[in-house]
């Protein structure tokens, strides 16, 4: 069971990055974005920390990230990470954890199923919707390794990489990062604020459609299925 004594713990570690993080991040993900400082503060995956949870019946839901100046090509960085919510759902709790640098601050939230109806709050929703124009439209081929690729950033979680873990979880093989489907999602783009929602697993090998609009909204599917929805804020290097 979850132990909520979770809530409010702190904790802090120095985080320290080469070029060669980057390009490993880059060769991961297609290409480099300032998404890279999710992996770099989260080291380990958005999932460290949940203690008691049974790690099967946790899925990422949400991830947010915001700039505060530019990543150098190496440095580094104290990271203090806090769990900041635990939020009654009915069928799950979310847990969200933040994680703070001089850099950069990220947000994770993370669904366990099976662990609401504990009478807690059942917090707020962010709505995230789409322009009804036209989207410029992309398409990326996943690779039966991606998933082997972007564990290389860092990310432990065997629901990516052991097929038995991944069936105790109730999907046939390992599923793909919901961090690289998004890494995939916004390369190439210089943003200063990010927010998404993980809506439905990709697995590696899966075609992935990809829908930009200029305002910075995006959408991706796998097949029919929409798998991540969310928007950014452009840099007034990337103001498109």
């Amino acid at each position: 069971m979850l132990q909520h004594s979770i809530l409010g713990v702190v904790e802090r570690q120095v985080r320290t990055w080469s070029a060669d993080d980057a390009e490993v991040y880059g060769a991961a993900v297609g290409a480099y974005s300032p998404a890279f400082a999710i992996p770099l503060l989260q080291h380990g995956g958005p999932q460290l920390g949940l203690t008691g949870a049974d790690m099967t019946q946790v899925l990422h839901a949400e991830q947010s990230l915001w700039l505060h100046r530019r990543l150098p090509a190496h440095g580094s960085t104290v990271v203090t990470k806090t769990v900041t919510g635990i939020y009654d759902k009915g069928s799950g709790a979310l847990v969200v954890s933040t994680w703070e640098s001089e850099y950069a601050s990220t947000r994770s939230s993370c669904f366990i199923k099976g662990e609401g109806g504990f009478g807690g709050e059942r917090g707020e929703t962010r709505k995230f919707t789409v322009p009804e124009t036209e989207p410029e439209v992309s398409y990326f081929q996943t690779s039966a390794h991606q998933a082997l690729r972007y564990a290389e950033t860092g990310d432990v979680n065997p629901m990516h990489h052991d097929p038995e873990f991944a069936a105790r979880a109730g999907f046939d093989r390992p599923i793909l990062h919901g961090l690289c489907t998004l890494g995939i999602t916004v390369r190439g783009k210089d943003f200063t604020e990010l927010h998404a929602r993980f809506t439905a697993p990709v697995l590696p090998g899966d075609e992935l459609r990809i829908e930009h609009w200029p305002t910075g909204e995006f959408r991706t599917f796998a097949g029919d299925q929409q798998v991540l929805i969310g928007s950014v804020r452009f840099s007034e290097v990337d103001s498109r």
